[in-house]
Order: C-alpha cells, then structure tokens, then sequence
C-alpha cells in the first residue's frame, strides 16, 4: 500500500535567512522616463527653497501655493505665453508623486483638494493661465480618410524623400489604415522616446539596448499572413499583434490585443482602403516571405486553394516570414528604405505625426490630422456596436473610465427631435459633426497652381537651396557617420527652409484666390507630371476604385505599388520617351542629367532656353492652357520642366 507523501518534507530542508530581508515597502516600478519627471520637479522645488528661506519642508500648503505661483511663472506655454491649467495640475501631480517615491512624504488628501481648487480658481486669475484645452471635436471619419488617401494618391505631387523616394507615401497609407482599423496609439506602431526607454527597463542582459529600442516598433514577427476559408470565401488574412501598447511591460502575452485584417470585404470600398493594398507590396519589395518572390505568387497561391475547393480546414496555409526578417521595422526611416540600407533605424513617431499633420493640410484641413483622431474616431464606433470588453480590449485599456473622460465625443448620439416626437430617427447628421468636416475647406486649394509652382521653382532663392541640397547629397558618399549625421541635419534645415518658403507663397496665392468652384486640382503640377510617371499615373486612376485584390486590375495595382517600394531609379520613363542613345529627347546628355543617380540642378542649368517651340508648349503645359503641339511634345516638355526645377532627394 502507497504511503501519503508529507508535503513538507522538502521545505524543512532549507532555512531562509532572515538577515537578507527588511520590512520595507517596495514601490511600484514606472519606467526611467517617468522616473526622471518626478526627479525634475523635485529639482525644481530645491532650487525654490534655496531663493526663498521662508518655505517649510516638507511643504505646507502655504508653501505649495507659493511654489506652484513661481512655476507657473517661470514656465513656458505651448499653446499660450503662459502654460495651461491642466499644464500646472499636472506639475503638481508629479511633485506630489515625486515627494511620495523619492522623500517619503505623502500629501494629505485636503492638501491635494486646496491646491487642486486653488490652481483652478485663484491662480489661474492671478497669473493668469491659459485655459485652452486640447481639441476633442474632430474624429478621423471614413470620408476623412477617403479625402486623404485620394489627395495622397490621386492629387499630390509632394516630393518624399527616401530612396526609393513613393515607398514613403505606400508607408504612409498603410500606417494610416493601421491606425484606423487598430485604434492604436502613434508610438506602438512607430519609434517613440517611451519605447527607446523602455527597451531599458523591460531588455535581457543587452550590451546595446539602443539597438534594442530601435527594433521595438512594427515588424515582420508581429505579422502573420494566412490563407483561409472566411463565410465560405477563400482569401488571405493578416494577423498583427499590438506588441507595444501602454504599460506593455507589465502585461502578459494574453493581455496584448490582435487584430486581424482580410482581403474580401462584406462591402465594395475603394482599394485603397484595405490595408493589405499597401502591405503586401512593402513585404513582398522587401523580400519578407520565405517561400514567395512577389505579391503576384501570393496571389496565385490563393487563386491555386480557390481551384482545388473547399476543404475541412478552415486554415489552408500560412505564409511565413524568412527568420532573419522577423525583427525588420515595417515603417523605416526614409534612408533606410531599402533592405539593403537598414542600419535598424525604425521611422519615429514624430515624424510620421509631421507628415500626417502635412497631409491632412494639402487636403484643405484647417485643423491638425492626428493619429489621436483616428484613434478617436475608431473607439467612438466600436462603443455603438460591441460591447464594454470589446471596446476595452480593442483600445488596450484597462481602465472603464478612460473612453468616457478621452475620448467620448460631446455631440449627443440622441435625435433629440426625433426622439421627442416620436419620429424615424436620423443620425448621419450626427456623424458629419464628428468628423473632421468642419475643418475642412474643399475650395481653397492647399497647392499652388501649376504657373505660380513653376515661377516659385525660378525663384533664385529657391534654386540655391536646391543647388546646396545637390551638393550636400554629394557629400553623403564618402561622409564618415558623424559627418553623415551633420549633413542629414542641414538637409532637413533645408527642406524645412523650402517648404516654408513654398506656404508662404501658398498663402498669398489663396489670398488672392477666394471661393472657387470647380476642380482646382487640374491646375496643379502634379495633374501634369504623372503623364510622366507611369507608376503614379496608374495608381491616380485605380486606387480610389472599387477593385477587389485579386481582380485583373486590382493586381496590376499591387504590382505599381510594389514597383514604388523597390525600384531606386529616380526617373521613370514611358516607352515613347525612352531616351535616344545616350541623350534625352530634348538633346541633353543622360549622364549629365541624371548625374550621381539624381536629378541635378547644377548638370541642367544649361538647358536655360529650349528651343522656341518646347519653350511655348511647355509654358502651355504649366499654365494649365491647351497646345496644338502632340501628346509626345507635351510630355517632353514636362520632362525638360521637371530636370530643370526638380531635385530628387536620395
């Protein structure tokens, strides 16, 4: 007969020594960045103690109403000359946490009250704070992101920098619909400072957790590519896994929140609105499957299951990632576009913000697109249709009260009148003024005009920075990394200096416009340039139609798209325009114009004075007026237009 095993046998064989342990509390751990806020505000707080021998320490509230008067003083506003209430509260709240962590005094709870109501009420008149407050109105609505992708695609001719330069606009719209469809915050997808110091405090025994930051944005492991049976319908479906959200450091890998895309939808939409358009392509130009070259073999593949039929598995395969492209950043920085180039380098946060902020302006937006917005406008639908937890998990929140306090708009879901009088209720109307509609000038054009953009390229100012930005990618080559860094920063002054100069034109050009009607983007450039571009001239036709993936068209589209992510050539040629030999239609030397693998201003100041009837056509051609010249002629012209007064960043 089997004896009971006495459970305590194998504790009794080991004596804890009591030494090594202490009765005191342990606090919550807050990662370093957070960390060094409380540290700052205590700082702060010495150097007030030093210049005035009347404060108490720990600080009454008399000291605390002094203390928080001379911040308020001495600090700067971002939105004001002074900062804002929710600004000095804030302070507070780090003080009061700091003082707690670091010094081991607490605040008694009537303390925080009276400080509380004194920065609202006193202090706020007396400095006087500003009370601005973050705009909560505007939500990313699909007609939004519709207009947005449209400009991007269909209207604009902003030049991206990169090389190749479009893989920048095929990551912008796929971060979009990332953002859209995922609710996610700007710094899970992309590099943020938070993440940069988190890699500190969560990283294993990494002699290099800068590298480790780099890597924690989107990357290929983070995304699974599947082949299944969805209601009968076999197409492909992309899992992606919100790796980094809000206090991911403490979560368990069954607290961070999945989201699966697909490639049927229940509806036509545009293509441009599936954010496989844009995935598939940056992937597959990436060379990041292990058993497929191209989009057109994963499209096949699925077109293969589709003839054999139906089987009992609802998973018919999985399309996987190659091992060495797991850690890859989907979204890089624009040097870094090519796989060949990664030094690990994931794009940062802000600088897709900036983007997306330019964006939404070239779209007539008065207001700043945000990845909050589309953050907001996600939440506010997914709280109509599913439930309190599915909201919740959908968000990567943990809290019930965060929606309601963040990012519940105020506009009442309730027709009044309709509830009222007991009538069919309406609620379009409703969802018009949570959008960013309102925001919005259709009219105004937010580009200049193809004339007023060519004699803004003539300008001499203009052309010098051009000319210094050619000579600075020259120097790029053979640059040491450190003088690399120096040269990238000049060219970003520059750029900034460009763009500057190219709004301030922009804003007397639409002074002097006023209310127009009609399309104002056939007087633009870009309405011009893309009969030059084949690639770009497609996708203008075919991305804002209702294509499905797989359809004839709808590959043709994937394979543009993948061209732009691959291609570094910085000129594309139609099969008319090839060039002759080894010169260009117009007689200019090919090696000149497109020196060093760009377009050089300085190799093309030559071609000053085209011949008699180039010059009338092209000039034809820039002011939006018609020529008796041929098509062949045009787009000539616009070619010698574009070598002339285009610099391509590499």
């Amino acid at each position: 007969m089997r004896t009971k095993h006495d459970p305590t046998l194998k504790y009794m064989a080991n004596v804890v020594d009591f030494g090594e342990h202490s009765n005191n509390e342990i606090q919550r751990a807050v990662l370093p960045r957070t960390e060094s806020g409380y540290s700052d505000t205590l700082l702060i707080f010495d150097d007030f103690v030093t210049l005035h021998p009347q404060a108490v320490i720990p600080p009454d509230i008399r000291t605390c109403r002094a203390f928080l008067e001379w911040v308020s003083r001495g600090m700067n506003g971002r939105i004001e000359e002074r900062p804002t209430v929710e600004t000095i509260q804030g302070f507070f709240r780090k003080f009061t946490t700091g003082m707690k962590r670091k010094r081991n005094f607490e605040f008694p709870p009537a303390t925080r009250t009276t400080i509380n109501e004194y920065i609202v009420g006193e202090l706020r008149i007396k400095i006087p704070l500003s009370t601005k407050q973050m705009n909560k109105d505007g939500g990313v609505s699909p007609n939004d992101l519709t207009i947005l992708m449209t400009q991007l695609w269909c209207r604009d001719h902003h030049e991206y920098r990169g090389n190749p330069a479009d893989r920048a606009r095929v990551q912008l719209s796929a971060a979009m619909l990332l953002y859209c469809f995922t609710s996610a915050r700007t710094g899970e997808v992309h590099e943020s400072t938070a993440r940069r110091h988190g890699a500190r405090e969560v990283g294993e025994e990494s002699e290099d957790t800068d590298l480790e930051a780099r890597v924690m944005a989107a990357c290929y492991k983070h995304f699974e590519l599947t082949i299944e049976t969805v209601d009968g319908i076999i197409m492909l479906v992309l899992t992606y896994e919100r790796e980094f959200v809000k206090g991911y450091w403490r979560k368990t890998k069954w607290e961070i929140p999945k989201h699966a895309f697909y490639e049927v939808y229940a509806e036509d939409v545009p293509i441009f609105l599936n954010f496989l358009t844009f995935y598939l392509p940056m992937a597959a130009a990436d060379k990041a499957f292990r058993d497929y070259g191209s989009v057109s073999e994963i499209l096949d593949a699925v077109d293969m299951h589709e003839k054999v039929g139906n089987s009992e598995d609802k998973i018919l395969e999985v399309i996987h990632v190659r091992e060495e492209m797991r850690n890859m950043p989907v979204f890089r920085q624009y040097l870094e576009h090519n796989v060949d180039n990664f030094k690990g380098n994931a794009r940062g946060a802000d600088s897709f913000g900036k983007a997306l902020v330019n964006l939404g302006h070239r779209s007539g937006y008065t207001l700043n697109i945000t990845v909050r917005a589309c953050r907001r406008w996600a939440l506010q639908q997914a709280d109509k249709t599913y439930s309190e937890s599915a909201r919740m998990k959908f968000a990567g929140q943990t809290n019930r009260d965060t929606y309601g306090k963040s990012y519940a708009h105020p506009l009442s879901e309730v027709d009044g009148p309709a509830n009222y009088l007991g009538i069919a209720i309406r609620q379009e109307h409703i969802q018009n003024r949570r959008g960013m509609g309102l925001y919005r000038n259709s009219s105004l054009s937010q580009l200049l005009p193809a004339k007023a953009e060519y004699e803004f390229l003539a300008r001499e100012d203009v052309h010098a920075l051009d000319q210094t930005m050619a000579k600075l990618s020259l120097l790029l080559s053979d640059a040491t990394p450190e003088e690399k860094h120096e040269i990238q920063l000049k060219q970003k002054r520059i750029y900034s200096e460009k763009r500057s100069l190219y709004n301030d034109e922009l804003r007397k050009v639409q002074a002097l416009s006023g209310r127009q009607h009609g399309s104002i983007y056939t007087e633009t450039i870009f309405h011009y340039r893309r009969k030059v571009m084949p690639h770009r001239d497609f996708l203008a036709s075919t991305l804002h139609c209702k294509l499905s993936l797989r359809s004839s068209d709808g590959r043709r589209t994937l394979q543009a798209l993948e061209s732009l992510c691959s291609e570094t050539d910085t000129i594309s040629y139609r099969d008319s325009l090839s060039p002759l030999g080894q010169a260009c239609l117009c007689g200019r030397s090919i090696e000149e114009i497109t020196e060093n693998g760009y377009i050089s201003t300085v190799a093309t100041q030559g071609i000053t004075k085209p011949p008699t009837d180039l010059r009338k056509s092209a000039l034809n051609v820039t002011y939006g007026l018609p020529t008796n010249r041929n098509g062949r002629i045009i787009a000539r012209s616009i070619l010698i237009i574009q070598a002339i007064c285009s610099v391509v960043i590499p």
